[in-house]
Formats: structure tokens, C-alpha cells, sequence
């Protein structure tokens, strides 16, 4: 009997001593929660080595990852939103001033030769502002999920000098040609018509925008590149190009919301396709890879 009560008392003292262990865990657990900061990367530890009590303090610490991903994903996100604000917000505010200005001007003159040399530069400056609009509901369009791409097998050589057609007028004014080199020009490709032209078109006026002398237009089996030195080569950073509202005059100047090529990057991605850039000597290379294959989109 004696014996029994022993072991009877030893098994308690060790429930009552395994017990204030765990107490402290759960203190220590309480403790080091309270100082959690997202900011950090302080994790959980556990003193105690059972199961139960590791798989807790992992789950918790797998908790915390995902609260702390989720907190700089939101930075980022808010810093992202300034940044689009403030770019928008610029490119916007631009052509109404200026619209704005020359209303003022127009209020104030009576000669004609003048009145009519204002109200050309406000409905410019209006349709400068409705490009800018186009291209910002565009642009949101083509990064959900909802923006319709039709893919067929076309000719890709009539396409382009129909988007070169288009620009006959500004190569003229600037003295320039384009110089189209086709490896095959009945060469097929993937693509949907229509943002194909658009991309095109993005690309030469890009070119004739930022770039000078002769554009050599080059396709190779499924690529297509345009080449041409550019103005101010020694500030492109080919990498950055592609990035919305990238621009390589820091002041912003212009009529359009630098994004021509992130639309080019996007509706290339929803073709299958590919688009890159690299500076070489002076002159900047931006290359087109279309699907090879028919894809269902």
C-alpha cells in the first residue's frame, strides 16, 4: 500500500511539474506574440520538445509568414498606388492646364489669326488628354483577366506596312524611311489582328518619337525587330523600358502617359508572344517573338 501511495504521489508531482511546464510555454508562447512586430523577422521558439507543442509554435510561425507577406505585399501595393496617383495625376494635369492657359488667352483676343491659332492648340491639347485616358483604361484592361484576344494564323509582312501607312505623314515631316528586311515575306504567325496593329504601331511611334535616323525593321523566322539609334541612348535602360510609365525624359514631357510599351509587353504576353530590348552601339533593338504554335486563349 505504502508502495502504491509512493508511485501514486511521484506520478502527480510529475502531472503537477509537466504541467507548470506547459503553463510556461503558454507564457512564454503569450509573451513572444505580444512583441511580434511585422516588421520583423522574429519567430516563435518552444523550450519544450514534445509534438504537440512544436507543431504548434510551427503552425503559429507559418502564421506569422503569412501575416508579414501579406503586410509588405500591402506596402507595396500602397507605395504602387502613390506612384500611379502621382504619374497619372501629372500626365493628366498637363494638357488641361495648358488647355486651361490657352482658353484664358482666347477670352482675351479678339483677333481672329489668333483666336483661331488658340482653339487649334486647346482641341489638340483635349485630344492629347483623351490618348492619355485611352491608354490608362487600356493599360487596366489588358492586367485583369477579361481583355479579349482572338488568335488566328496571319500574314505578318501586310500587317506591318499597313501600321507603317499610318505613320507616312511623320516620316515625311521628319525626312525619314523606314528599311523593312523579310528573311520570308509570306511568313504566318499567331496573333490576334488587331492588337498586332497596335503593338505595330506602338513600336514606330516609339521610334519616330524617340529615336532618329533610318528604322531598320527586321523578321527572322517568328521574330521581328526594329532598330533604330535613338536620341538619347546613353539614359535608355532597355530593362526599365517595358515598365509603366517609364520614360527616359525624367520630366515627364509629352503628350502620351509612357505606357506604349507595357501595352506592347502585355498584349505580346496575352498573344503567347514575347518582347525584349537591348542597347547596342548607340542603337536600341526592340524585338517581337510570336507563338510558333496555335494556342486557345
Amino acid at each position: 500500500m505504502v508502495l502504491l501511495i509512493l508511485i501514486l504521489f511521484g506520478l502527480v508531482l510529475f502531472l503537477f511539474f509537466r504541467l507548470m511546464l506547459f503553463k510556461k510555454q503558454l507564457r512564454e508562447f503569450t509573451g513572444q506574440l505580444q512583441d511580434f512586430s511585422p516588421d520583423s523577422n522574429q519567430r516563435l521558439t518552444c523550450f519544450l520538445r514534445d509534438r504537440e507543442h512544436l507543431a504548434l509554435c510551427s503552425q503559429i510561425n507559418r502564421s506569422m509568414d503569412v501575416l508579414q507577406q501579406a503586410v509588405l505585399t500591402a506596402e507595396e501595393a500602397e507605395k504602387d498606388l502613390k506612384y500611379t496617383m502621382s504619374c497619372v495625376s501629372h500626365d493628366i494635369r498637363t494638357p488641361l492646364t495648358g488647355a486651361a492657359g490657352y482658353m484664358q488667352l482666347l477670352e482675351r483676343t479678339q483677333d481672329p489669326d489668333k483666336r483661331e491659332k488658340y482653339c487649334r492648340i486647346v482641341r489638340q491639347k483635349l485630344e492629347d488628354l483623351e490618348t492619355l485616358l485611352e491608354e490608362l483604361f487600356l493599360y487596366t484592361r489588358l492586367t485583369g483577366n477579361e481583355f479579349p484576344i482572338e488568335m488566328k494564323k496571319i500574314q505578318l509582312f501586310p500587317v506591318l506596312c499597313d501600321a507603317l501607312a499610318g505613320f507616312y505623314p511623320h516620316f515625311q515631316a521628319q525626312n525619314r524611311a523606314p528599311s523593312i528586311s523579310f528573311e520570308q515575306e509570306n511568313a504566318e504567325i499567331q496573333a490576334d489582328p488587331a492588337q498586332l496593329r497596335r503593338v505595330l504601331r506602338n513600336l514606330i511611334s516609339n521610334a519616330l518619337t524617340h529615336g532618329q535616323g533610318t528604322l531598320f525593321i527586321y523578321q527572322k523566322g517568328n521574330t521581328l525587330s526594329f532598330v533604330n539609334e535613338t536620341k538619347t541612348w546613353e539614359t535608355v535602360h532597355p530593362k526599365l523600358l517595358f515598365e509603366r510609365f517609364y520614360r527616359t525624359d525624367q520630366a515627364r514631357q509629352g503628350n502620351h502617359a509612357g505606357l506604349g510599351l507595357s501595352i506592347s509587353r502585355e498584349l505580346m504576353l496575352k498573344m503567347q508572344g514575347n518582347i525584349c530590348a537591348e542597347s547596342k552601339d548607340g542603337r536600341l533593338w526592340i524585338t517581337l517573338t510570336f507563338a510558333k504554335e496555335k494556342t486557345g486563349v
